[in-house]
This record gives structure tokens, C-alpha cells and sequence, in this order.
């Protein structure tokens, strides 16, 4: 025999896609019957190709058969070879600071096996009756101990080979699963922390607007707490979902702007042109609530007069894009150095859901101030999904015997 049989995968069960596992090393790298199956295709074929050899040279005694048993037993010697060696490169795994030991092990592990290779095919052979008619079991012994040694010890050192990189390679993807995992961690919990920074946030600039109309009118500056108290409930009421759909996302911008328009009156003029094709579309958790506060804080409330604020959606190729304008003053031109909490976090999070993919641009139009916000129409998988995708293609679990 001079090959070694391919690796197979085993596939992993329902509860291993569903939960992650740190890599286990098994009996073997994978089940023994698939071992044993691939030996035995390796066997037949490399019987054919011995009985067609000799059927040219017109060899007398020459059986299909025997040529296949032969090389089957063969085949089969050294597919327990194999899993010896697998257990073996338990202590010496010729991985880390301590490889040139554990080669240095190997090669006498090698040199002790070829002899050893030897007498567990010939006891087959000798117990099988196999080839004897033209060389007696010792004549034979003797011939294979010295003109296999060399054979034998490259096979080894084939097979160990093989293991060796099937090993590192399975090592290689629990760092990868291991490195993706705490990345997802990370962003997880700056995603958090990004969120929670809003509700102090807007918590402050709304008692600052009910502190403008205390003593001024206390009626609408009652009417604005009730509104408030309304609207941290809708906000406290949420999950943790990264992502939410386009009208509820509306709907708590909506009852944020209500605050407003007792704030400022009727000098507000609102508009909302939601495009029928984004009705279904999801957005980031909190997104709209700073953007039309910075709106109504940079924009409205530095206009004397009336100020329009319009809010649109639209779609264009395979993204989804949402404008916010108003005619306040126009946009500084260094907003990226000097802009608030409320852009800033927006900048920041929509940086960890879609990377490239989403980009916010604030722009001056006209009189005013023109704010976009492009993202993904059908957002690419998600952190948790692409991680679920990477474990479960992972070989997490080896296989046994």
C-alpha cells in the first residue's frame, strides 16, 4: 500500500449547530467505519491494478481474488496503523515550542512500526494461506522485513503527515471560532452601551425643553411631560433587537416630534412621505429618535419663523434611504469634528451593524440642512448568523470510534 485514505467530516447533530462547543479531540479524526470503507475501495482498486500487471506479464496462478485479499490485508494493517498514530500524536503532536522533540519521537516510533507493520500482514498471510505457492511464510517474512522497512517508514511518515495538518487545520478554526466569538462579544456590548448612551441623552434635552416652557406656559409644559412619560415608555417597552421595522421606528419618532410641536407651536411644519416599498424594511433599534432631535435642536429651534421638517424614505437599487430635512440654518462645514452625542452614536452604530454597506450624510440644501442615511434594503446576515454559520461549518466535534 502506498496511500493513505482521505479525510472525511462528520456532520454535526441539531444540538451542536445550536450550541457552541470547544473542540474535542476524539478516538479518531473521523469514524472508523468511514476509515475502513475508504481502505477497502483503496484495496480493490489497487488489487485490479496488481492482477492487470500481472495478467501482461502472463504470471501463472494469477487470481483477481488473491490480489485483491492481499492487498486488502494490506490496506487494513495500516488502517490500524493509522489510528495508532492519531493517538500517539496525543503526546507528541509536533505542534508548539517542543516539535523537534516530538519529531525526533516519531522517527523512532516509525522505525519500531515498519518491522512491526511487517509481521502483523504476514501473520494475516500466514493465517489466510495467501501467495504461498511460490515462496514459503519465512522466505517471505524474511524478504518483506528488509525490502519494506524503508516503504513502511514513509508510509508512516505520510499518514503522520496527513494527521498532522488535519490537526493544525482543526486548531487553526477553533482560534478562527474562538476570535469571531469574542468579536461578536464586543460589538454586542458596544452596540449596548451605544444605546443606552441615548436615553440620558434625550432625557436631558426634553426636561430642557420642559424647562423652557415651565414658567412660560405651565399647561403645555404639563401636556410635555405627559408625552415624555409616554414616550419612555414606548422606549423602555423595546427588546434588545439590534433591528426593528421601519414604522414602529416611526412611530416612536413621531410621538418624540408631538413633544416637540408643543414645544415650539405651529411654526413646526412636519411632513412624512414613507415610499409603499419600505413599509417591510428594517432598521437600527433607535435610529430615527437622535436623528430628528438633532433636527429640531440645530434646525427649529434656531429659526424664528416658520421651519419645515420632512422626513422621507426611499429605496434606491438594493438599499433603503432615509432623509431628514429642514430649512434652519445651513450645515457647519467641519459637523464631523464638532457634531453631537445623538450623530456621533448614530456614525458609530451603524459602522458595527453594516460596515460599508451604511453611510449617514449630513449636507446643506437650499436654507437649510439635508440629513441621509443609507443602509442595506435586505441587510447582509448578521454578526449572530454569520457566527452561526462559521461554528456550524466548523469540524467542532471529532468523531470516535
Amino acid at each position: 500500500m502506498r496511500e493513505t485514505a482521505a479525510v472525511a467530516k462528520r456532520p454535526l447533530s441539531d444540538k451542536s449547530k445550536s450550541q457552541v462547543r470547544p473542540l474535542r479531540r476524539g478516538v479518531f479524526v473521523f469514524p472508523v467505519a468511514y476509515l475502513f470503507g475508504i481502505m477497502t475501495a483503496f484495496g480493490l482498486g489497487m488489487g485490479w491494478q496488481a492482477y492487470m500487471v500481472l495478467k501482461q506479464w502472463n504470471k501463472p496462478r494469477n487470481y483477481f481474488s488473491m490480489e485483491v485479499a492481499n492487498q486488502l490485508i494490506d490496506c487494513y494493517v495500516w488502517a490500524l496503523v493509522a489510528i495508532g498514530i492519531w493517538q500517539v500524536m496525543r503526546l507528541f503532536s509536533m505542534q508548539g515550542p517542543k516539535w523537534k522533540r516530538d519529531v525526533a519521537a516519531h522517527i523512532v516510533i516509525a522505525a519500531v512500526n515498519a518491522p512491526v507493520a511487517t509481521l502483523a500482514y504476514m501473520a494475516v498471510i500466514a493465517v489466510t494461506r495467501l501467495g504461498i505457492q511460490d515462496m514459503s511464510i519465512s522466505a517471505r517474512l524474511k524478504l518483506n522485513l528488509r525490502a519494506e522497512f524503508i516503504p513502511n517508514m514513509v508510509e508512516y511518515f505520510t499518514i503522520l503527515a496527513i494527521l498532522a495538518s488535519i490537526e493544525y487545520y482543526r486548531n487553526y478554526r477553533r482560534g478562527q471560532q474562538e476570535t469571531f466569538r469574542l468579536q461578536h462579544a464586543l460589538m454586542e456590548s458596544k452596540l449596548q452601551a451605544l444605546r443606552a448612551q441615548l436615553n440620558p441623552h434625550f432625557l436631558f434635552n426634553a426636561m430642557n425643553s420642559v424647562s423652557c416652557l415651565l414658567h412660560r406656559d405651565p399647561g403645555a409644559a404639563d401636556q410635555m411631560l405627559s408625552r415624555i412619560a409616554n414616550l419612555l415608555r414606548l422606549t423602555l417597552a423595546r427588546d434588545d433587537s439590534r433591528e426593528i421595522g421601519l414604522l414602529e421606528e416611526i412611530e416612536l419618532a413621531e410621538e418624540y416630534l408631538e413633544i416637540q410641536r408643543i414645544r415650539f407651536g405651529s411654526r413646526m411644519k412636519l411632513e412624512i412621505d414613507i415610499a409603499d416599498e419600505t413599509l417591510e424594511a428594517r432598521v437600527p433599534n433607535m435610529l430615527l429618535q437622535p436623528l430628528v432631535e438633532n433636527a429640531c435642536v440645530h434646525g427649529v429651534a434656531r429659526t424664528r419663523g416658520d421651519c419645515k421638517l420632512e422626513i422621507t424614505t426611499r429605496v434606491d437599487g438594493s438599499d433603503l434611504v432615509i432623509g431628514i430635512y429642514n430649512d434652519g440654518p445651513p450645515v457647519r462645514p467641519d459637523w464631523k469634528t464638532r457634531s453631537g452625542i445623538g450623530l456621533r452614536n448614530t456614525i458609530e452604530r451603524l459602522a458595527l451593524l453594516y460596515g460599508n454597506r451604511a453611510s449617514l450624510e449630513l449636507t446643506s440644501l437650499g436654507q437649510g440642512a439635508q440629513l441621509r442615511v443609507r443602509i442595506p434594503l435586505t441587510p447582509q446576515a448578521s454578526s449572530r448568523e454569520l457566527f452561526d454559520q462559521l461554528t456550524t461549518s466548523t469540524p467542532a466535534q471529532s468523531a470516535v470510534m
